[in-house]
């Protein structure tokens, strides 16, 4: 049996000062491997990334507050005032499934994380659930992202390939017919339109090097199509702009190339 739980929660400050955690544990038969990182980037200085493969609490939540604090990595998070949690299953065969939680699509974050002091701005977290193994994902490219500001909350997942699929949420409503592109998000109706600019790259490279590199365990597992599958993570400025109103803030996107 497989099992893969990963949590994904961010925070940028009004600043640009960014922050991103991971949690996760992989199940399968008689290997379990936990795993959490978090990466810093600092406003005009090099991201710093750190990990461990040892077990420390998930992300959990209580009332109108998401925690986390993990003392192996130094950090105690706290997401408040969130707008309601979206869920979707994006896969279900009889393979697997796919099953996504937005718990916070947006809300007011504050990061304490050690050496690098503290953070506060808008934030984002979702948990990801997968009984389907890897080399049976049903897209070669998958393009995630959120964006956030004072006024809107903008998350989109596109698969291209065998299956293309797409969901985009704005402030809580799903949306049919967006178009996703490397700089914008072309949203349908009189919604509007994202655009990304000053793209800094927070990670890049193959997943064998940046995702999957603390954990070796797991390459006598994965096939080599999956072991060279290729992402890349930016933080970049973003304007949603409608016919009546424009609203600046910060976008986290990403391209996860499989094959």
């Amino acid at each position: 049996m497989f099992l893969l739980s990963k949590w994904y929660c961010d925070c940028v400050s009004d600043e640009g000062n960014a922050f991103v955690g991971y949690w996760a544990r992989m199940r399968w038969g008689p290997l379990s491997i936990p795993y959490a990182a978090v990466l810093d980037k600092p406003r005009n200085r090099a991201a710093r990334e750190q990990c461990v493969l040892r077990s420390c609490p998930p992300p959990t939540l209580r009332g109108d507050e998401l925690r986390w604090d993990c003392r192996r990595l130094g950090v105690r998070a706290r997401w408040r005032d969130h707008l309601p949690a979206i869920s979707r299953v994006l896969l279900e065969t009889a393979a697997g499934s796919i099953t996504w939680r937005c718990h916070v699509p947006r809300a007011r974050a504050r990061i304490e994380l050690a050496g690098a002091g503290q953070l506060s701005g808008l934030g984002y977290a979702e948990l990801l659930t997968l009984s389907l193994k890897p080399w049976r994902l049903p897209f070669r490219q998958l393009r995630w992202g959120r964006f956030l500001s004072t006024e809107d909350a903008l998350t989109w997942i596109e698969w291209d390939g065998e299956a293309p699929r797409q969901w985009v949420f704005h402030n809580g409503v799903e949306l049919s017919g967006a178009t996703v592109q490397s700089e914008s998000v072309e949203l349908p109706g009189d919604r509007g339109v994202l655009e990304l600019r000053e793209s800094v790259a927070l990670r890049e490279g193959r997943l064998a090097a940046t995702a999957l590199r603390p954990v070796p365990a797991a390459f006598l597992w994965l096939p080599a199509g999956i072991r060279k599958a290729h992402e890349v993570k930016w933080l970049a400025r973003g304007t949603l702009t409608t016919g009546t109103r424009s609203s600046p803030g910060w976008a986290i996107h990403e391209v996860v190339r499989l094959r």
